[in-house]
């Protein structure tokens, strides 16, 4: 009997039902994000907000290349800094299904304008987590947090909250 009940939950078929978002080769995702961040390198440690762009392409079902950009305005010590960065990489997807969570990978730069700031462009390795929450088959929002870092010589870290909307896929 709970196997009966339990197969038809999970086939498809009953109230509980997981529905399927198999990701396509081909694929394209665009994302939109706001985040808290902030950015540490010599003499600042500023935090304020940010806004971002990704754009994904799967290779494979789980594996998909990645474009970001964005930036953001902090407050450093009573004087406005601006940062923005861009990176290249790849996106994970641990599982496809309505609940996506991911990790990414990748390398990029670092842009910050504040006072006395001696390295103005810096290099960064990125390490990021996230999930997706699938509404369709073409949109989801989901979390992110993101770190960035290259050598101890800087560091640049976000948490934040984006939406996406997918096409290409048959």
């Amino acid at each position: 009997m709970l196997l009966g009940v339990l197969s038809e939950a999970f086939s498809g078929h009953g109230l509980g039902a997981v529905r399927s978002a198999h990701a396509d080769e081909g694929e394209s995702s665009f994302s939109t994000g706001v985040a808290v961040s902030g950015f540490s390198i010599p003499d600042h440690n500023p935090l304020g907000g940010l806004i971002g762009f990704d754009y994904e392409y799967s290779v494979t079902e789980a594996v998909w290349l990645k474009l970001s950009a964005g930036g953001g305005t902090y407050y450093d010590d009573g004087a406005p800094a601006y940062a923005g960065y861009s990176h290249v990489g790849i996106s994970y997807l641990i599982d496809v299904l309505q609940y996506v969570p991911y990790i990414d990978l990748g390398v990029g730069v670092l842009a910050v304008a504040a006072d006395d700031v001696e390295e103005p462009i810096l290099p960064l390795i990125e390490i990021g987590v996230g999930m997706d929450f699938l509404t369709s088959k073409e949109r989801s929002y989901g979390v992110f947090a993101r770190f960035e870092s290259f050598l101890g010589r800087s560091a640049f870290y976000s948490i934040g909250v984006r939406r996406s909307w997918r096409w290409g896929f048959f």
